[in-house]
């Protein structure tokens, strides 16, 4: 079978969407919704017009009321801590895992978007307007930062000019002024080299990011098919809204294509008219000036079709603009494609079973809105004739000044009469006694209806007379079922929804590591890692009681954990430091810290205790060692006894050398100045000998001359 023509696609599509929840076709929907946001505005001319000038045209506010008195608490259990849903690990090798993944798409959800806003949006629509719409999708943006710098060198420009994320938008060039020969002076004597060029540039730096986009869907803006039993298994939705032609050819749409589309219409729908708080003239377009920002209606069809022609029907995702529908071409292809699931997120307070779109808090109270207005308006004006009562005026007694005098309502007027008695003032019946417990009986209807009650308030300080503490509790916790029903139901269908959707889109489409800081400290994170994990569950935020209650739950736990963990009733084996850790860790968080680190460590994380010894062996250990040490000491005292009477034998050996050595050198000494004094001697005595003989000497002179 042949693949589907666009003719045929298109023809497919309007059918679709004309006979949607919120199409053409379909406007009691939208009526509903735009006849609960007057209600909500305190608008209520269609039902209720108000009466004449002199009339009283109070109206009541119980569907603001309700609603307004639902949203505090709820917003509190799903956005006062940090985590909006938890994943739950389903083994013991999945905690770190899980922990990681519940920190990471709630920092995505709550600091990469507007998450309170989204989520404060998600709950107010589904109140008031039957159901609340989030759509979530990854979206890449260029992220641009304009940059410029002066008189770069020829090194630093080429260095700029590599770097493939810079481009250089603007460039201005001019020659350097050469240094002066003494401070740059060339080798060998020679001229200095010619001076270089100066850049002056501006550099765009372009980097493309992706993010996972939340945002809230206006409900006119979004539409199911009213076979439609679940949001996954719907056989068609929509999505339509104004968008800027800037916008889509930024996107990669065909300008051409576009700029044959006509505007978009400035006429509103009655939901979109009920929205407004204020009433706008209608001035003129100025699309004929500004023709970037001219808007064309653009819907996202997502449908289950058999568009290739297999006999089997695939969800695909088709984009048209404008009243004929046309399929938007990007790049160069229609926007035409197969998707795995929708991008959205729906829930409404009260489940209507086997139906997508269930029933509004809102829808609860509007009746009650209109009775409590008939009845303060009855009251209002029974006080305004109890005031300025009627007048019964004898003909016969009245003057041609009576009746004007009588119109003339004025403190201290004066009606001229012929004759005193003539004019009977005539009673106006109070109802005040009858009025007054229709709308007590009112108000406990609402409140039993919604679950908001005076008590719950805290605004009312006669709420709680005559009620014993067992009945206000008893109320109390009959309230908070109603509102812990609702906001369980929204956890269960919307809310989880949306996670899933912001776990899945992160897990698809990352493709690189990230460093964020999740309770405190920084951490990487690569939810590319995340594709193998199929074991999850999601656990969103929902306790028993209040913040109060769960904390004085959590203290008594702790008192017994205490009392378990030191062995009191032999309970010893049953409670370990992890399971008071867990207590305290949950303590912290209903407290509205940040984290548990500051205040308590992680068991796991602490090395283990020694075992404690036994105390015999302790003390045989200890005797031993001071034995020990007794011997050590006597063996320390024998070696420095050892140690002196050897350092005193040397010391008396090397005297004695000493003295021996000073005694050899003495007589050394002596018998060298023998020696001295011996040839000193001996010299004396042969000078004296030859002293003795002079003739004989005179003869041999004498004899040696005469031969």
């Amino acid at each position: 079978m042949a693949a589907m023509t666009e003719t045929e696609l298109r023809a497919i599509l309007q059918a679709e969407r004309s006979s949607a929840l919120g199409g053409t076709l379909s406007t009691e929907l939208g009526d509903e919704r735009a006849k609960a946001l007057d209600y909500y505005n305190g608008d209520m001319d269609k039902d209720m017009p108000r009466p004449g000038a002199d009339r009283s045209g109070a109206v009541s506010t119980d569907v603001a009321d309700v609603v307004e008195g639902l949203m505090p608490s709820l917003l509190e259990i799903f956005a006062s801590g940090d985590e909006v849903v938890r994943f739950e690990p389903v083994g013991p090798e999945d905690e770190d895992a899980a922990q990681q993944e519940t920190d990471y798409v709630n920092h995505v959800f709550m600091q990469k978007n507007a998450g309170f806003l989204t989520l404060h949006n998600f709950v107010k629509d589904a109140l008031l307007q039957k159901a609340g719409v989030v759509k979530a999708w990854w979206e890449k943006t260029e992220r641009r930062e304009r940059e410029r710098y002066v008189d770069l060198t020829d090194d630093e420009y080429a260095l700029l000019v590599a770097d493939p994320a810079i481009e250089i938008v603007e460039h201005e060039e001019r020659p350097a002024a050469p240094m002066p020969m003494e401070q740059m002076p060339a080798p060998d004597g020679q001229a200095p080299a010619p001076a270089g060029t100066l850049h002056t540039v501006t550099i765009v730096t372009r980097e493309e990011v992706g993010c996972c986009k939340v945002e809230g869907v206006p409900p006119e803006e979004f539409g199911l098919s009213r076979r439609a039993r679940s949001l996954s298994t719907a056989p068609y939705a929509y999505h339509k809204r104004p968008v800027p032609v800037s916008d889509l050819i930024a996107a990669g749409y065909d300008r051409d294509q576009l700029d044959g589309i006509p505007a978009a219409s400035d006429t509103e729908t009655t939901e979109q008219q009920a929205r407004q708080t204020r009433t706008f003239d209608d001035g003129p377009r100025n699309d004929t000036l500004n023709q970037a920002m001219r808007e064309v209606e653009v819907t996202e069809h997502y449908i289950r079709i058999d568009y290739d022609g297999d006999g089997v029907a695939e969800l695909r995702r088709v984009v048209t603009a404008g009243p004929q529908g046309v399929v938007l071409k990007r790049d160069g292809k229609p926007e035409n494609e197969e998707i795995d699931r929708m991008p959205f997120a729906i829930m409404s307070p009260i489940i209507i079973p086997h139906r997508v779109i269930g029933r509004s808090v809102a829808e609860l109270v509007m009746d009650i809105q209109r009775i409590k207005t008939a009845l303060l308006r009855a009251l209002l004006d029974n006080a305004y004739f109890a005031n300025n009562q009627r007048m019964e005026v004898a003909e016969d007694c009245a003057t041609e000044q009576t009746l004007d005098d009588l119109l003339t309502n004025r403190p201290g007027g004066i009606v001229r009469v012929k004759r005193a008695g003539g004019i009977t003032p005539i009673a106006v019946q109070p109802i005040g006694n009858w009025v007054h417990p229709l709308i007590e009986y009112t108000d406990s209807v609402r409140e039993w209806r919604t679950g908001v009650t005076r008590q719950g308030q805290g605004l009312d300080a006669n709420a709680l007379q005559n009620q014993t503490a067992t009945a206000a509790a008893q109320a109390f916790t009959a309230a908070q079922a109603r509102m812990k029903m609702i906001a369980r139901v929204l956890a269960e269908t919307g809310i989880r929804d949306l996670f899933l959707l912001i776990h899945e889109l992160t897990r698809k489409h990352s493709d690189q590591q990230a460093v964020v800081r999740l309770r405190n400290k920084w951490v990487t994170v690569d939810p590319r890692e995340w594709r193998t994990r199929n074991d999850m569950t999601v656990s969103v935020g929902l306790g028993t009681g209040s913040k109060d209650q769960m904390l004085a739950h959590l203290s008594s736990l702790l008192t017994f954990q205490m009392q378990a963990l030191n062995g009191a009733g032999g309970l010893g084996g049953m409670i370990t430091p992890r399971n008071v850790y867990a207590t305290l860790k949950r303590m912290v968080e209903n407290a509205g810290l940040k984290s548990i680190d500051p205040y308590a460590q992680d068991p796991a994380n602490v090395p283990p205790a020694q075992p404690q010894p036994d105390p015999k062996m302790v003390e045989m250990q200890a005797r031993m060692q001071l034995e020990q040490q007794k011997a050590q000491t006597q063996a320390e005292a024998e070696r420095m006894r050892a140690e002196a009477d050897i350092t005193i034998a040397r010391e008396k050996l090397a005297a004695e050398v000493t003295l021996k050595r000073e005694q050899m050198q003495a007589e050394m000494q002596l018998k060298r100045e023998q020696m001295i004094l011996e040839a000193d001697m001996a010299r004396a005595q042969a000078l004296l000998n030859a002293q003795s003989k002079p003739a004989t000497v005179s003869a041999v002179q004498l004899g040696g001359e005469v031969g």
